[in-house]
């Protein structure tokens, strides 16, 4: 017996956009990071906030990092190892150039304190938490 299935608009709707996105991959367009920013992960733990960022082929003088209380901006440029012409690549799709991304952190930070360090092309900076405000003062009315 044939194996029937109920018409689902929902259903053809997504399967739609899957194969329309395939429209959207454009060959020989480098990419190293989506949208030329590196892949992020933020974890919170009881003191601090710790930001991994993934910037594979980035020398460390070629990044920037910069963080204010509560957020944290990643600055920097892919440069090329090789001067090869376009018209001599097959297939690439490393990404070559400048990126930037700013990503709002979980709670507020002691900037001032944070520390960074660089391995195997992971960007690693670690944050303290702030120091948590007063509870707030009762004022007098005269």
């Amino acid at each position: 017996m044939a194996n029937l299935r109920l018409w689902s608009p929902m259903e053809q709707l997504v399967q739609d956009l899957g194969n329309m996105s395939k429209f959207l991959e454009v060959p020989n367009v480098p990419v190293l990071f989506k949208g030329g920013e590196p892949k992020v992960d933020i974890v919170q733990t009881d003191k601090e906030v710790i930001i991994m960022a993934d910037v594979p082929g980035v020398k460390k003088e070629d990044m920037h990092v910069t963080v204010t209380e509560d957020t944290i901006t990643f600055q920097g440029e892919a440069k090329s190892s090789t001067e090869t012409k376009k018209e001599d690549y097959f297939h690439s799709e490393r990404f070559y150039g400048c990126y930037s991304r700013t990503l709002p952190l979980p709670v507020l930070v002691d900037s001032a304190h944070a520390k960074a360090k660089f391995e195997d092309g992971v960007l690693t900076v670690t944050i303290p938490k702030a120091s948590k405000p007063e509870k707030g003062t009762a004022v007098t009315i005269d």
